[in-house]
């Protein structure tokens, strides 16, 4: 009995260690109009996807992970 109390103990500060850490989000849209909301815990991952995800005025966003921006050489 007591290895059970043990093991839901742990999980339990597990549980607790993950969800003090602070996380950020952003809305990304699947299609027009279905927005989903995706989670980073890691700080450097979100602003990659926000580096990539960006647009600058009529810029689409996928010059962003295209090599050279998607110009030609």
């Amino acid at each position: 009995m007591d290895f059970l109390q043990d093991m839901e103990q742990s999980i339990a500060n597990y549980e607790k260690q993950q969800n003090s850490k602070p996380r950020r989000g952003m809305m990304i849209y699947l299609d027009k109009n279905t927005p989903i909301l995706v989670q980073y815990a890691d700080e450097k991952d979100f602003n990659k996807a926000k580096a990539v995800s960006s647009r600058k005025g009529q810029q689409s966003c996928l010059r962003n992970v295209i090599d050279n921006g998607g110009r030609m050489q």
